[in-house]
């Protein structure tokens, strides 16, 4: 949507969506690269990101220099640089694993390649994150408003940016560094109320409006999702190899996670129906090899209680029966799910002997009070 602007920049909140001066660019055969890596299990981006760009070597609006250098070397190495280039081809990694900790390894990995200064490494993990906890939190049933205030909250935390900018500082301005495109990605995410708000505020900037729409575009995405006709459009102009990328992408497992209302549904007819105390051991809490993949792409992380304790206090933490006194007053279901995360690891990890019908209690008052904080 922003290809036709990236050197006839508009101002035009009400721009033209599609036209026949639209086109893919390098954001988009870059970003299928990476896709295409993910589906084939490879963690060479580099390799797939460089036969992909050699296949359409004169993309609408070309490729940067140095990049464009690095596609027709045959012995391609990383050049240092922190262009926006890694931002806005990440997406994939985020909706393909689910750990913190992983998506940010993945996203290094996409970008250091070619933009291997740390900047440019930066800029790709902070994208990658504000999807990833986006695609997390969507499942918890929070409004959009409260995603984009935690998101934007971490990612400056994690990434040390600024969001306090001034339009007319940005308008106008074109900048293909990471560290001056992707907070003003994130200050566009937080002004806008839609994925299409989110691309026209992006666009009518009047920057570098491919870039800044693609990575604007892949974290709305992840928030408010993208229309039907909006996706049936864009989907017009790529070909049918990228197509085919997209179609195996749609199907692929990876993409495949547990919604918060089957999640707390599963565990709770488990301790219901399957768990016995009198012949269950600590290990055997929750019997599900599945349960840590799930809390992680709910966005849940093993914390030690930290959060709980923080919230609710120790007893709550250690007895069921003070859990019951204050259940009522939580109202986090992050902190909630970080509990439950924290005490499924202490049990099977650390704890000796058999599992009582306390431990049982105490997971179904943490999960029924979930189920009454996403009705």
């Amino acid at each position: 949507m922003g290809s036709r602007w990236e050197f006839n920049p508009t101002n035009d909140y009400h721009f033209e969506l599609f036209s026949d001066k639209n086109g893919f660019t390098d954001d988009t055969i870059c970003t299928i690269a990476v896709a295409d890596a993910i589906l084939h299990h490879s963690q060479d981006y580099g390799k797939y990101i460089h036969e992909w760009s050699r296949k359409y070597p004169c993309p609408m609006g070309g490729y940067g220099g140095r990049f464009a250098q690095w596609v027709k070397s045959d012995k391609p190495e990383p050049y240092g640089s922190y262009g926006n280039g890694s931002a806005m081809r990440v997406s994939p990694v985020a909706w393909a694993f689910h750990r913190r900790d992983t998506v940010l390894k993945a996203a290094e990995q996409t970008a250091e390649c070619t933009h291997n200064h740390p900047e440019g490494i930066k800029g790709a993990q902070t994208v990658a994150l504000a999807i990833c906890r986006a695609l997390q939190l969507r499942k918890l049933n929070l409004k959009a408003h409260d995603v984009v205030r935690i998101v934007i909250a971490e990612c400056l935390d994690y990434s040390g940016y600024s969001i306090d900018i001034h339009k007319k500082d940005v308008e106008n301005k074109f900048d293909e560094t990471c560290q001056n495109t992707v907070p003003v990605a994130l200050w566009i995410i937080s002004q806008s109320k839609g994925f299409e708000d989110a691309i026209r505020r992006a666009v009518s900037l009047g920057a570098d409006a491919d870039t800044l729409g693609a990575i604007v575009g892949s974290i709305a995405e992840a928030i408010w999702g993208i229309p039907e006709e909006i996706r049936v459009s864009v989907l017009s102009y790529l070909d049918d190899s990228m197509r085919n990328v997209l179609s195996k992408w749609r199907k692929s497992e990876l993409l495949k996670t547990i919604d918060i209302k089957t999640f707390i549904e599963k565990y709770i007819d488990y301790f219901l129906t399957k768990f016995d105390p009198n012949s269950s051991s600590y290990y055997d809490l929750f019997d599900s090899p599945s349960f840590p993949d799930e809390c992680w792409s709910l966005g849940f992380e093993m914390d030690c209680g930290k959060s709980f304790i923080a919230a609710y206090g120790h007893e709550a933490w250690n007895s069921h029966r003070e859990l019951s006194s204050v259940i009522d007053k939580a109202d986090d279901i992050i902190i909630l799910g970080f509990a439950l995360f924290s005490q499924w690891r202490y049990f099977n990890h650390w704890s000796y002997g058999p599992a009582t019908e306390e431990d049982k209690e105490w997971f179904l008052i943490i999960l029924r009070r979930m189920q009454e904080l996403i009705k």
